[in-house]
Parts: structure tokens; C-alpha cells; sequence
């Protein structure tokens, strides 16, 4: 679903915090059948020397749960109706997890021992998190909704160090990401630019 200017930042993002040393493991929020994880993947096998660095995977492997109202018209249509923000499967961007590992371990041959699958809705992985990774060099989030958004960056933003990337696939595509975003950096007091990437993905880098 990406597009091909997404996909060559984050090739490039990944080469860059990598040979900048800029310290933490990568992170993906939203991996659907893997293809962007395969981007990151790939980068750390080419680019990490010393192999020490992990790809952590955060994904309910069931597909988008409800959107709530504060994500708009526009996802509760494509959700089939539904808004209550439940977190139950909208049958929407649905990959197993199985196939996703079929994908980066048979197919593009990553390292098994680099990968960290966290298979569950946000809400429910994040909170169980302890000090693994302690730093995330890259974080990329696509979530598309404001709770999965809002609960990321919550758990997750403080573990990115300065040089550190942030990259929301979803700021203009769904309204709710975008909320969750600005609300988050406003009360933060957060100023880094945010860069428009194409016509839905942004990222900014942490000062």
C-alpha cells in the first residue's frame, strides 16, 4: 500500500540513522503482509555491523480494529460503519502473522533472531512492554486511527533519542492519525518540522 517515495525514504532512513549511529533497535507499528518491515529488515542485514540491533513488529495480525468517532466520517465508512472504537477486527488490511513470516524469513531471508513479533492490538502489547528496545532509532507508525496513533506515541516516543526518526504513514490520510499527532506534539511542546513525504506519509527527526 505504500508508495514507491515511502518506501525509498525509509530504505533511506534506515541507511542513515544506521551509519549515524544513532543507537536503538527499529520499530514498526502496523506491519500488514511486511513489505515496509522488509524494507527495514533488509537495511539492518546490509547496513548494521555488528548485528546487534533488532526488528521489533507490533501488529494485531487480524487486521484494523474499529475506528472511534474522533477518526471521522471517512474511516467509519471504510470500516463497514462501526466507530465505537472497539477493538475487534474490522476485516480491513488483514495479514496473518504467519504469512508475514513466511514472507520476510522464506521469501527475502531475513534472520529470524533479528525479528520481534509483538502480535496483539496496541493497547494491549505497548502497556507490557519493560526496557526492550530501550531505544528506538526508527520508529515507524501505521496505525491509521487516533487511539492506535495516540498509544504509540505514548509508549513509544520517549524511547527515540536525538537523530532518531519518526515517520507516520497515515498523517494525511486519515484525520484521526493527524489528531492524535498534533495533539501529542502540542502537548509536548514538540517542534521538530514535520516533512511531507507524499500525499498521506510525514516524518520528523527528534531534536
Amino acid at each position: 500500500m505504500t508508495s514507491v517515495t515511502r518506501s525509498k525514504l525509509l530504505w533511506d532512513f534506515s541507511k542513515k540513522v544506521l551509519n549515524s549511529d544513532v543507537p536503538g533497535d527499529f520499530v514498526e507499528c502496523g506491519v500488514w503482509k511486511g513489505g515496509s518491515a522488509g524494507i527495514m529488515g533488509m537495511a539492518l542485514e546490509k547496513f548494521d555491523a555488528d548485528h546487534h540491533r533488532k526488528l521489533h513488529l507490533f501488529d494485531s495480525f487480524e487486521g484494523l480494529p474499529e475506528p472511534s468517532e474522533l477518526d471521522g466520517e471517512g474511516a467509519a465508512i471504510y470500516s463497514g460503519g462501526v466507530s465505537s472504537g472497539k477493538l475487534e477486527s474490522v476485516h480491513q488490511c488483514e495479514a496473518g502473522i504467519d504469512e508475514v513470516k513466511n514472507f520476510l524469513f522464506n521469501h527475502l531471508s531475513l534472520a529470524e533472531e533479528r525479528l520481534i513479533f509483538h502480535q496483539g492490538w496496541f493497547q494491549d502489547t505497548l502497556p507490557l512492554l519493560k526496557e526492550h528496545p530501550s531505544k528506538i532509532a526508527l520508529l515507524r507508525l501505521d496505525g491509521d486511527w487516533y487511539e492506535s496513533t495516540k498509544v504509540c506515541l505514548d509508549y513509544l516516543y520517549d524511547r527515540v533519542p536525538k537523530g532518531g526518526v519518526i515517520i507516520l504513514d497515515d498523517y494525511f490520510c486519515w484525520e484521526g492519525c493527524k489528531k492524535a499527532a498534533d495533539e501529542f506534539r502540542a502537548a509536548r511542546g514538540i517542534v521538530d518540522q514535520i516533512v511531507r513525504v507524499d500525499h498521506e506519509a510525514v516524518y520528523w527527526i527528534k531534536s
